[in-house]
Parts: structure tokens; sequence; C-alpha cells
């Protein structure tokens, strides 16, 4: 077959989006509606979907799928957890291809999953439109676990992926609305910021307090404990279960100084453990989202300390 000007030009395009364009793209390029039916016909492009063209013989990989997608989907981007794959942010691969188009798009798609609402900020990563990490974060809020929510927003914010501002953002975009997650993202942005509300300790206790009085097996418990191996510098506990060597903590400090205190916590909790004692710390987020979760990992703890 003899390759035409417009023949190099697509594969240059080509060339730049993982081997696929998309049907408008090959016309503004010169291609004609005769032109198409000629390179499909002599099997030199194949049509994964309808409008967007593959040359033939370029690599199926996922990327390749994500291009297609967006492609095939006027003013669409990737979204929900391909988003946070594309973003490579920790825990997320390639998998599923999700896509978010405008609250009025009403357009369906043969293997993509479509989320519809308006107001999405979007970026650019690798040549493919999608959400920008804050978007995402706020998309797959109430998909993940908030163990999970919250280290991919931590990691994202240490590597100065995103900040605390681009996230205000988006929690007062979306305030007022009935958006899934605000909860989360509203108390974990709140906790990160540097005029964020910082939990007064005896609340911070109280809650602790609950949760412990809720464990079944009514461990004892010893609120502002000390021990030996502790100097006057280091200073107590807030809450210690004796019977099973098991310390709590309540941590009311804002994001900022739990990471500056990082390596003072960690070097207490390595102490602990030398003294053949347990270490579990809790934060005023994990103490009103995760209540439930808290008390499962307590009574865990206390259960098998007493088995054992």
């Amino acid at each position: 077959m003899r390759f035409t000007e417009i023949d190099n030009n697509i594969g240059a395009l080509a060339a730049k989006q993982y081997g696929v364009f998309s049907r408008k793209q090959a016309f503004a390029l010169g291609a004609s509606d005769r032109f198409v039916q000629r390179r499909l016909a002599d099997k030199h492009w194949l049509k994964p979907v309808a409008a967007v063209y593959a040359l033939a013989g370029s690599a199926g990989t996922w990327k390749r799928q994500c291009k297609i997608a967006e492609l095939s989907v006027e003013e669409s981007a990737l979204a929900g957890k391909a988003a946070a794959a594309l973003h490579r942010l920790p825990g997320f691969r390639p998998g599923g291809v999700e896509l978010v188009v405008s609250a009025n798009n009403f357009c369906g798609h043969p293997w993509a999953t479509l989320h519809r609402y308006s107001g999405a900020k979007l970026t650019s990563v690798d040549g493919i439109a999608v959400t920008t990490i804050e978007q995402t974060l706020f998309d797959i809020s109430t998909r993940v676990g908030l163990w999970t929510l919250e280290r991919t927003m931590d990691d994202a914010l240490l590597e100065k992926r995103v900040t605390i501002d681009e996230l205000d953002e988006r929690l007062q975009f979306y305030e007022g609305s009935r958006r899934p997650g605000l909860p989360r993202m509203r108390a974990l942005i709140g906790e990160r910021k540097e005029d964020g509300w910082v939990p007064p300790e005896s609340e911070l206790e109280a809650l602790l307090h609950a949760v412990l009085e809720r464990v079944p097996s009514r461990p004892r418990v010893v609120r502002q404990a000390s021990a030996p191996w502790w100097s006057e510098a280091t200073g107590r506990v807030d809450v210690l279960l004796p019977d099973q060597r098991l310390i709590i903590e309540a941590d009311g400090r804002r994001w900022h100084a739990r990471y500056t205190d990082f390596d003072r916590d960690r070097w207490r909790d390595n102490v602990a453990t030398a003294n053949n004692h347990r270490v579990m710390r809790f934060t005023w987020v994990h103490l009103t989202q995760l209540v439930d979760d808290v008390l499962e990992l307590v009574d865990q703890a206390v259960t098998r300390s007493t088995a054992a």
C-alpha cells in the first residue's frame, strides 16, 4: 500500500497517543470517509470502538485502553481508581477504565465505566486527560477504606504532589452539596491545615475511653500511666492496659506536628516494645470516623493477648 502525507501525519499523531487516534483527529489531518474505509479494509487500521482507530501492530497496553476510552467520549477524562492508578498513587494498580463526563452527557460505553458530574478539575498525565489528584481523592473517598484514603492523601502531601490549599479548594467547591464522602474529606483536610481545628485533650480522651468501655472483654484500664523505663522528660501515656501490656495513645496534634515528632514517637514506641509492651495510636479522625474499626482493633489486641 502506498503511504501518503496524510498517513505520515496520522502516524506521527498516533505515536504520541499509544498508537490510537479519533475519527475527528484523522479528518482534521486530511482523511476522508473513503480514506478511512480503505485503511480499515486493508487492515492497516483497526477500530476498537466507534469513532476511534488504532494502527495495526500498536501495543495493547493499559494506557492505550485509557486513551481509546478518552478519545471515544467527547470532553471526558480518566477518573476514579483508574485516575489514581494513572497518577501512580500508592496501592492503586491498572484495572478497569473509568471516565468522568459532564452531568448532561448520557452517552454509553461498551467497556468503560462512566461517572457523570460537573465541575471536575482535570489535568494530563502521560498524554491522557485525567482528574487532578485532589479531585481523584474526593472521587474515591467512599470507595476505599479510610486507612487507605488517609495514607494516599498523606503520601501525596509529603511528596508535594498536592497541597492542602488544592484539597481545601475542592472541599469549598462541594460544601453544601450532598456529595458522598464529604465528612471524611472534611475531617482529613481540617486535621492537616496549619490553622486547622485541634480537638481539646479532654474531648479526645473522652472519645478514646468511650471506645474502651465498649470492648467486650472489659480490660483493666489505667489512665495517664507511667512505667519504670520512662524518665520524667518522656512523660506519660494516655492509656495503659496493664494485663495486656498494651499502650493506647490518642493523638490530637495537628498533622504537621505529628510528622515533625515522628522520630520521637517511634522511639517511644520502640522503647515500649523493648519492654514487652505494644503501642496503638489513634487520631481524632480515627476516633470520630472509624469508631467501629478502632473498637475492633482494640478488641482483637486484647483478645489475642489474653489468649496468649
